[in-house]
């Protein structure tokens, strides 16, 4: 007959634990998730490298713990991953809060305060090793006192404080400690404001969430540019899996010449527009994985304005092979194959904004453009069109000789366009400088100083220029080209 026995983990369980591997930025936003699912509307983090004891701390305003309910939160998986939760529970495994917190120190402390009793708990690693034995220890009020930002705890009704001490990683990493983990938390802040955008910015009904770092507030940072006037959004549509409901919308963002200098900045999420196109997962309105088609669909140029917003909820978590620190989740079948079929027309107006605004069939077109898309079978060019003002005016002023002279010049521009260079160029997120309209206004006058009274009377010649690129900008606004004529004082020095 098969019998059992007890087989419990080795001490040094919680020292493999450690290669999980989370960065600082992904370990602080495990802690959050603990805050805001204990209802915090507050979350004070804090850290300091110039003090004989180096901590982080984060300090959170939430519901806080009873002492048995603290002694829970450190064990290992103290709520099953099954186990049902509330809609806000931004939890699953139930090891959070250890793994994430010991990836990064030795030393995790948790200060708790509920019901006016205040409970200190902690693993230290070192404490564990020398006594080989899961040895939690529990702090006294003069230890609890001595915690850095306690006072701060105490002040409040509830709350709850956690402290890594011991922070050997940054140790490790490099010798300039301070300035390093400074550098880090950079990039920690552009983190939690990225995938807490929804709770900092009180969106989709979720319940405003105020982060500060150093006393610094983080703000939200909003992968979709929803204040930009120019942004597209799709409606909401569904998904039902299992009872549950997975609710997708795609949003395009506005062209790169519309964007200011500072919605280029947040919209590169990742690092290049290019790469911040795709899938963004949310969970309870916490952002998990982003800028990924998972292979539903090629990223490119042509798409890099669009992002198709996923929000699931953490009943499905299972079927989402969500790991434990919340930054890989792989959807379903039934929810792929949905999104696949999404994923073509979701990513359609992205392409038509990106896609050259100046190429139309001949024929359907009313505006004289200064350059010509010319399709082949297999391949197409840009063509300067002989036919604007400008051209046709220098035309009529050469020798037939010259005139062929510039017929070679234009050519010349057109088979040496630098077409792959300006494909890097918008790669890189880098906009083409737009004409002044002092330089746009002084052309016009060249042109209608050239004409000599040829072109008719300003109004005339107004209507016909204003359908010629680039003054056809001020087609429904002709007053400004009148305007410009009437304030020409007539031929400048040399003409």
């Amino acid at each position: 007959m098969t019998t059992s026995e007890s087989c419990v983990p080795g001490a040094q369980l919680l020292e493999s634990m450690r290669a999980v591997g989370y960065s600082l930025e992904t370990a602080i936003a495990d802690i959050v998730d603990n805050s805001i699912a204990a209802g915090a509307t507050s979350i004070a983090i804090n850290f300091s490298m110039d003090v004989a004891t180096p901590y982080l701390t984060i300090l959170d305003n939430g519901s806080g713990m009873s002492p048995e309910e603290a002694r829970n939160a450190m064990r290992l998986a103290g709520v099953a991953a099954s186990a049902s939760r509330a809609p806000a529970d931004l939890g699953r495994f139930g090891l959070g809060l250890k793994t994430a917190s010991l990836s990064q120190c030795r030393r995790l402390t948790v200060v708790t305060k509920q019901g006016g009793v205040t409970t200190g708990l902690a693993w230290d690693l070192d404490h564990v090793t020398a006594r080989d034995d899961w040895s939690l220890l529990v702090l006294d009020q003069a230890e609890i006192n001595g915690t850095p930002k306690s006072s701060e705890l105490e002040a409040m009704e509830t709350g709850t404080l956690v402290v890594w001490t011991k922070l050997d990683r940054i140790h490790d990493q490099t010798e300039e400690v301070s300035a390093e983990f400074d550098s880090q938390m950079v990039e920690a802040r552009a983190h939690l404001a990225l995938i807490f955008h929804q709770y900092l910015g009180g969106d989709a009904g979720l319940p405003r969430v105020t982060m500060t770092i150093n006393s610094e507030a983080v703000e939200g940072l909003d992968p979709f540019l929803r204040a930009a006037s120019g942004t597209e959004r799709s409606p909401v549509e569904t998904i039902s899996v299992q009872g549950s409901s997975i609710e997708v919308q795609s949003f395009t963002l506005p062209y790169l010449n519309e964007m200011s200098q500072k919605q280029r900045r947040l919209a590169a999420v990742p690092g290049q527009l290019r790469d911040s196109q795709g899938f963004y997962i949310y969970r309870g309105g916490r952002l998990l994985i982003w800028g990924t088609w998972f292979r539903l669909h090629p990223k490119t140029e042509g798409g890099k304005l669009s992002r198709v917003k996923v929000d699931i909820p953490n009943s499905l978590d299972h079927l989402w092979s969500l790991d434990i620190k919340k930054s890989r989740a792989v959807p379903p079948v039934e929810v792929r194959d949905r999104l696949k079929r999404l994923a073509a027309a979701l990513v359609e107006p992205s392409e038509r904004k990106v896609t050259y605004r100046g190429r139309k069939e001949k024929g359907d077109d009313r505006v004289t453009r200064v350059w010509d898309a010319i399709s082949d079978r297999e391949s197409f060019r840009y063509q300067i069109n002989r036919s604007h003002p400008i051209l046709e005016q220098l035309a009529d002023r050469l020798e037939p000789q010259a005139v062929a002279l510039l017929e070679s010049a234009l050519e010349l521009i057109e088979f040496h366009f630098p077409a792959q260079d300006l494909v890097n160029r918008f790669r890189n997120d880098l906009v083409p400088a737009q004409a002044e309209e002092s330089a746009i206004r002084q052309q016009m006058l060249e042109i209608w100083r050239a004409g000599n009274g040829s072109l008719g009377p300003p109004s005339e010649f107004v209507a016909w220029i204003s359908k010629c690129e680039p003054w056809n900008v001020y087609e429904k606004d002709t007053g400004v080209l009148l305007n410009w004529l009437e304030e020409d004082s007539g031929p400048t020095e040399g003409d």
